[in-house]
Order: structure tokens, then C-alpha cells, then sequence
């Protein structure tokens, strides 16, 4: 026959039992808890290698912008300067030049990048909040830069001077820039 447990004696069986479990799971859970943390800084390092190099490559289409943009000037000067004579000067120099300030031209740089970081739900798990910042004006600055050269083209089929020309195409570039370094700083580490 069974011989009766105090409760005492009852108490340390059951705590001697128990004690394995709830450490176990304790240990369970908090190793849970680091290799999802680990994971996360790897995907949020995956998510900032995209960004990088998404803005990277709307600097890149900014710069070709840019120097389009010079040349259309140089364009339109030769064929301001040469309004009166158009006829003596070469065919196909005319022809150039004439293409270049009627090319219809409209910029499209990529948000691809800050969409899926925003709809995965890294972007609060960035804990650098600076870095968060330097990100949204980056793309801010894109935004801006694209509807401001695509507004200056639809404009400029009316006459009206060119209001790009006006501004400097580096302080849209300055926000991606500082992004940019922000964001090698962060994975630098």
C-alpha cells in the first residue's frame, strides 16, 4: 500500500517536478526571444541593404536627369542664339538640338524599397529612429524632386521658361545623400 504524503513532502515532490518544467520553458522562451531578435537586425540589415541600394539608383537616374537637363540648356541657348540664322547652320545640329528641348522627358524614381519595409513591419523594429528620419526625408526628397521635374516638363509645352532651370538640382539630392551615408553608418556597424 501507498503510504500517505505530508504536505510537506507533497509540496517538494510537486516543486521538484514542476521546477524542470517552468525552467525549461523559461529557457525555451528567452532563447525564442534572442534568435527572433537576431533575426529581425538581419532583416532589417536586408531591408537597409534595398534601400541603399534603391536610392542609389535614383541618385544615379537624378544625375542622368541632371546632365540632360544641362544639356537642354545648352540646347536651347544655340537655338535662342541662333533664331534668326537657323537656316545657315547644319541640318543635323538643328536637328540635335531642336530634339532635345522637344524630348518628352518625366522622371520615376523607385519607393519600392521604403513600401516593403513599411507593409513587412521592420520599420519600427529600426531602432535607430535618426536613421528612420534620414529614410523618410530621403524618399520625401523623391517625391518632391519627381513631381517637380515632371511638372517643370508638362510646363515647358507652354513657353514659359523652364522652372527647373532656376533651381539647383543638389538641394533635392542632399536628403538621399545624408540617407545614404546614414544608412552605410548603420550597417557599418
Amino acid at each position: 500500500m501507498k503510504q500517505r504524503l505530508t504536505f510537506k513532502e507533497w509540496s517538494f515532490d510537486f516543486f521538484c517536478r514542476v521546477l524542470p518544467v517552468v525552467v525549461g520553458i523559461a529557457i525555451t522562451f528567452t532563447l525564442q526571444g534572442i534568435v527572433n531578435r537576431a533575426h529581425d537586425r538581419k532583416a532589417v540589415r536586408s531591408a537597409m541593404e534595398l534601400v541603399r541600394t534603391e536610392l542609389t539608383a535614383n541618385l544615379q537616374d537624378i544625375a542622368q536627369l541632371t546632365d540632360y537637363m544641362k544639356q537642354e540648356q545648352i540646347s536651347a541657348k544655340y537655338l535662342a542664339d541662333h533664331k534668326d540664322d537657323l537656316e545657315s547652320c547644319p541640318k543635323d545640329i538643328v536637328n540635335y538640338h531642336l530634339g532635345q528641348v522637344n524630348a518628352d522627358v518625366s522622371l520615376v524614381l523607385s519607393q519600392n524599397a521604403l513600401e516593403l519595409l513599411k507593409m513587412s513591419s521592420l520599420f519600427p523594429k529600426v531602432e535607430n529612429n535618426p536613421l528612420s528620419m534620414e529614410i523618410i526625408r530621403a524618399y520625401d526628397a523623391c517625391t518632391l524632386l519627381e513631381s517637380d521635374v515632371n511638372r517643370h516638363y508638362a510646363n515647358r509645352k507652354g513657353g514659359s521658361t523652364p522652372w527647373l532651370f532656376n533651381h539647383n538640382m543638389a538641394e533635392y539630392t542632399s536628403d538621399i545623400e545624408q540617407a545614404l551615408g546614414a544608412i552605410d553608418l548603420f550597417l557599418g556597424k
